[in-house]
């Protein structure tokens, strides 16, 4: 993994990204303080599922009990603006 700041990036971005491509991991440091690390680009085959509950809900640690998924209500709710 390869460090530089940010003006030394933007000076050398086409060569930063040349050496990510190549497999390079770079931390960009503003003031010796890491705020970004640019990787390779990697396509993923996962698809995100979603499963709803089947069972009624129960919040045990906070003993609330809902009838409804929460997410469900939300997802209606958005749907209706």
């Amino acid at each position: 993994m390869k460090t530089t700041n940010i003006s030394q990036f933007k000076a050398h971005i086409s060569r930063e990204l040349r050496a990510v491509r190549a497999g390079e991991h770079i931390v960009i440091m503003d003031r010796d303080i890491p705020v970004a690390e640019v990787v390779p680009y990697q396509a993923t085959t996962q698809e995100l599922t979603v499963s709803l509950p089947v069972d009624e809900l129960a919040f045990r640690d906070l003993n609330i009990r809902v009838e409804r998924d929460p997410i469900v209500f939300l997802m209606e709710e958005r749907g209706k603006r």
